[in-house]
């Protein structure tokens, strides 16, 4: 009987320490998922502001579908992050039910052993009295083993109405754990069907916005080439000015080694240049939206944000340029050794040439166009010409 307490009492420990455990674990994991869904959500509130201000004009645009795909992104993600936290909850569910099992056999055992040693005490009491087995002892030592015996067996069923009071109480946890978390996945699977609604109210809104602007093409096109006349030109001029400051800089036989490695040592740590927004256009060579066979050669990043957004350098170095290009806005070109980052699309600038400016610094405002899309082209060049920016720039959850 006392092994078999030993063993119910053992068989709750390790189940109730393996619970912790796993509960420990568990909830390291959904906090990390409700990191996640705090972020995304954050970033789905900044793309909604900047999304609604391309309807103020014009709600058929480019700079709109783009807005409306990384607002579907978004809320893509964010139905991945509740699906990921369901199946957490579904595996502790799981788990906490099989140790709400595990102790109810336990409690059973418990219950039943008792019981047994009820019926035992009965049994002897109706044959006679513990006086009676007392004092029937035939020697003293026998007296003394029987008195022993009585206060250990009645110590043993003090003992185990605690316990079944314990195992009951734990039962007890674990039954109200799992119907929380019960009520958690409930509230989980209400919001992924209000996100689902949400999602496909923006998926029609897109294929429509596609359809529209597929009608524009010829629009769309005398566009896309007025853009790429003045980013061939915008890139000439850049190229020209960072290559003028090389010549001037050996000329004068100036060591850029110190901050060329410091530059390099901030590789994906880099500040973004606007405090909100996302990536409408990425580097190098992509399909573009709506025309179809139609490929962009980006030089660098256009970044899509709210209007009058602040641009700010993204790392200490001298303004080597300021220059105005049709359909470019205002371009500020700084140097950081043998690294420059140039920021086109600015309707004004706070800085002048050969001015130094600290990582943080304003640079100046957004320019806002006449479809109302507020959007800037970031660019890094290096040695060989220019590199994905994406790359240098810190991830954006990460972003101050």
């Amino acid at each position: 009987m006392r092994s078999a307490n030993k063993s119910v009492l053992l068989t709750l420990f390790f189940v109730l320490a393996l619970s912790w455990s796993n509960t420990l674990l568990a909830q390291n994991e959904r906090d990390k998922l409700e990191k996640q869904k705090a972020e995304i959500l954050r970033k789905i509130k900044e793309n909604e502001k900047i999304l609604n201000q391309t309807t103020e004009k014009r709600s058929t645009s480019l700079g709109r579908l783009k807005a409306l795909n990384n607002q579907i992104s978004s809320r893509a993600s964010l139905i991945k992050a509740i699906n990921s936290e369901v199946d957490l909850l579904d595996a502790e569910i799981a788990e906490n039910q099989s140790i709400v099992n595990a102790m109810e056999r336990d409690l059973q055992a418990l219950k039943k052993e008792y019981g047994q040693m009820i019926y035992a005490t009965q049994k002897t009491s109706s044959g006679f009295n513990q006086l009676t087995f007392l004092f029937s002892s035939s020697t003293f030592n026998q007296l003394f083993m029987r008195m022993r015996y009585i206060r250990q067996y009645g110590d043993a069923r003090k003992k185990q109405v605690r316990q079944i009071e314990i195992v009951q109480q734990n039962l007890n946890e674990q039954i109200a754990e799992v119907a929380r978390q019960k009520e958690q996945k409930q509230a989980l699977l209400n919001d992924e069907l209000s996100e689902n609604q949400k999602l496909q109210g923006l998926q029609l809104e897109q294929k429509k916005l596609i359809a529209q602007l597929e009608q524009q093409e010829n629009r769309i096109k005398k566009e896309l080439e007025k853009q790429r006349e003045s980013e061939r030109e915008l890139t000439s001029r850049i190229e020209d000015i960072i290559e003028a400051e090389r010549r001037a800089a050996a000329l004068a036989n100036v060591d850029m080694k110190a901050l060329s490695t410091a530059f390099e040592q901030q590789r994906g740590k880099l500040p973004w240049p606007v405090d909100e927004g996302f990536v409408s256009s990425k580097y190098g060579l992509h399909a573009h939206p709506t025309l179809k066979r139609v490929e962009i050669n980006n030089k660098g990043i256009d970044i899509q944000t709210s209007s009058n957004a602040t641009v700010k350098a993204v790392f200490p170095g001298k303004v080597i340029g300021v220059m105005s290009i049709p359909g470019q806005g205002i371009t500020v070109i700084l140097q950081h050794g043998d690294y420059f980052t140039s920021y086109s699309k600015l309707k004004a600038v706070t800085v002048k040439k050969d001015q130094q400016v600290q990582a943080g610094d304003v640079l100046g405002q957004v320019l806002t166009n006449n479809e109302n899309v507020s959007e800037m082209k970031f660019r890094i060049n290096a040695t060989n010409g220019t590199v994905n920016p994406e790359t240098w720039l810190q991830r954006k959850n990460n972003k101050p």
